[in-house]
């Protein structure tokens, strides 16, 4: 147990990923207190406890949207430890808490009691600690068969041609090059730009057409791959990827642009680089 708390943990979200997260976490909290009626509930009317059920529900969603859209992209780096994602978890029931004790202060008005505060805190944790735990070690399951997976893949043999004629669609164009000079291709608009190297010398060669047309004419060279709706880059040149899955770029082994990654392309630019 101790050496699972101290592993690597990767945990990167989607915005569609934490709405989902949020969701169902304020729901689990409303079916917890309206269906079992804990700390006192039962003995309000019906309607009662389902109107509070439902705020303690909303106050639950209102500061996971904060933690997890404003302060966790912050504070909290893409890897860290599995029992330190554990306590941030457990941070934000604490902070729930917090926010549930104050909720019910207006709700019923009383004074503020210190024990009572801890007392709410304390409940949160308990009540959250069952989702998020199985929240995270879920995550973590899936983080590590994805990497077994990764590594179990064997290298795919590089094919080249000894030459490409590259037109974009457009039969007024042929432009010839070795295809292990291409550096990148980059479109804007109706035209394309090939980055190629000769010798030390980067040169770039516009044409018009798409870069879809470009991707099919180079097919048969399997280091080329489509990282962006706007780039197709040869992964000998390809160095190494910066940032997370929302911001990733590929850091070039020459001088130039760091090319961005869509997140839709993330895994397979990893795995091109990779190998």
């Amino acid at each position: 147990m101790e050496n699972l708390f101290k592993k690597s943990y990767s945990r990167t979200e989607t915005p569609k990923e934490k709405i989902v997260f949020i969701l169902a976490f304020g729901l689990f909290i409303f079916l917890f207190l309206f269906l079992f009626k804990p700390f006192g509930l039962a003995t309000l009317k019906t309607l009662s406890q389902f109107a509070l059920s439902v705020g303690f529900g909303f106050v639950t969603i209102f500061m996971l949207i904060i933690f997890k859209f404003l302060i966790e992209p912050i504070a909290i780096r893409k890897t860290q430890t599995f029992g330190k994602s554990i306590l941030w978890g457990l941070l934000i029931a604490c902070s729930i808490g917090v926010a549930n004790y104050f909720y019910a202060a207006i709700i019923f008005p009383q004074i503020f009691i210190f024990k009572y505060l801890l007392f709410a805190i304390w409940t949160a944790i308990l009540v959250g600690i069952i989702p998020v735990t199985i929240s995270y070690i879920v995550t973590f399951n899936r983080f590590y068969k994805s990497a077994l997976r990764e590594a179990a893949i064997l290298p795919e043999e590089v094919l080249w041609q000894d030459e490409v004629i590259i037109r974009g669609g457009n039969p007024k164009n042929e432009f010839r090059f070795n295809p292990k000079s291409i550096v990148y291709l980059c479109s804007n608009d109706n035209y394309v730009t090939v980055v190629s190297i000769k010798g030390e010398t980067l040169t770039k060669t516009h044409l018009r057409g798409t870069l879809k047309a470009v991707e099919s004419e180079l097919s048969r060279n399997t280091s080329f791959f489509r990282c962006h709706k706007c780039y197709i880059v040869n992964a000998v040149y390809a160095d190494h990827v910066t940032g997370n899955i929302q911001n990733m770029k590929i850091k070039l082994k020459l001088p130039g642009p760091e090319i961005p990654v869509s997140r839709s392309k993330a895994a397979e630019t990893v795995r091109k680089i990779k190998q």
